[in-house]
């Protein structure tokens, strides 16, 4: 049977090429982090293999995806304006800070536990890690400005997508913490700094996003759950725990922050999936659309905090629960991947909420083409 022609070129998939698309990323790199993280067997080459297979794909997704991100705004400039304005599609400019900070947390592990590199290619990360963070700020607090005083939004229309811009300052805090400990055997100095700016960003991040978590539990018993496919956004609230993830912040200062944002995650992956199972129930089905990479990242840090807890106390339950939650999340990265490539080849997935009423501006050819056809008549 014939495939039907892609029924976009590929300039108007550019146009359409949102920042959604870096959940890919963030869901790829924390695939990796977990596979790495594994507690049984962890020593095992096949998963050292494995690890970097992901890390790798991941670095030339990120590579492309975000040569597709600039082309779109250097070819359409009059979309950025329309992009910010958008209630949802300017918030996940949060998941390229947090897809990039992924990529960091592994090169780190490379290097710390594999011999990767020398000391400039552990200073080089810790730029990376500067510049992340310096851009995560910059997207926590401009979408919160623009979400004040350029778009609209009502309770009613609120999603768990509002948490986006803020997680970003939870995950670079928590790719610090890891640096830190990596800078402590070549300056303490330098490791103290990124320890601070870390919890700096942490205190700012988590006490935002349990504000934030805390307006969307009142939009779910006033409103109901998002219709699709937003609803898949719900388990966005799982994001806050990457704090704990990283092992090093919170078990330093409070271990029992850990249990307790563990407690919570719980909480909200019976909220979330009720939330979806009633939408599905109500609906029959949810469209496959790049939104559903959404649901990897969040497993993945609750799966990942479940395993750091399980290292800290020793524990063969936590140990367990999270290599069972890993498997789980994997197995979800596996099919969300395997149905986004046909498609990507189809090109039905290039769709952009924020210029999906407007038209596609004409290239210069077709302006020249009909300029020649009105001369004609």
């Amino acid at each position: 049977m014939l495939m039907a022609p892609p029924s976009k070129s590929w300039r108007e998939c550019i146009r359409n090429f949102t920042w959604a698309w870096h959940t890919v990323i963030m869901g790829t790199g924390a695939t990796s982090a977990l596979v790495h993280a594994f507690p049984y067997g962890n020593g095992n080459p096949a998963i050292k293999v494995a690890t970097l297979i992901i890390f790798f794909l991941n670095l030339l997704l990120f590579v492309f995806f975000t040569g597709a991100t600039i082309a779109r705004y250097v070819m359409f400039p009059d979309i950025w304006l329309k992009m910010i304005r958008h209630p949802t599609q300017g918030l996940f400019m949060g998941a390229f800070p947090m897809g990039a900070a992924t990529l960091i947390n592994i090169a780190l592990v490379a290097h710390q536990e594999w011999n990767f590199g020398g000391i400039g290619f552990l200073y080089t990360l810790w730029g990376c890690w500067w510049l992340d963070s310096i851009v995560s700020y910059l997207i926590a607090f401009g979408m919160l400005h623009a979400m004040i005083v350029e778009q609209k939004h009502t309770l009613e229309s609120m999603t768990a997508l509002w948490l986006l811009p803020v997680i970003t300052l939870i995950v670079a805090s928590s790719t610090g913490g890891l640096v830190s400990t990596a800078l402590k055997a070549q300056s303490i100095k330098f490791a103290i700094w990124t320890a601070l700016f870390s919890l700096t960003m942490v205190f700012i991040g988590l006490s935002l996003a349990l504000m934030v978590i805390t307006i969307y539990l009142a939009r779910l018993i006033t409103n109901g759950p998002p219709e699709k496919p937003l609803v898949l956004s719900a388990f966005i609230a799982l994001g806050p725990l990457e704090v704990a993830a990283g092992g090093q912040m919170i078990f330093s200062f409070f271990f029992c922050g850990a249990y307790i944002l563990w407690s919570m995650g719980i909480c909200w992956i019976i909220i979330s999936s009720s939330s979806i199972f009633s939408v599905l129930k109500k609906e029959g089905s949810i469209p496959f659309s790049i939104t559903y990479q959404g649901l990897i990242f969040p497993n993945a840090v609750f799966a990942l905090l479940s395993v750091q807890l399980g290292n800290v106390l020793n524990s063969g339950f936590f140990h367990g629960f999270g290599a069972a939650w890993t498997v789980i999340v994997f197995i979800l990265w596996l099919s969300i991947f395997a149905r986004t490539i046909p498609a990507v080849i189809d090109r039905s997935v290039f769709v952009a909420p924020d210029i999906a009423a407007l038209p596609l501006p004409l290239h210069i050819n077709e302006l020249k083409l009909r300029e020649a056809v009105i001369s004609i008549l």
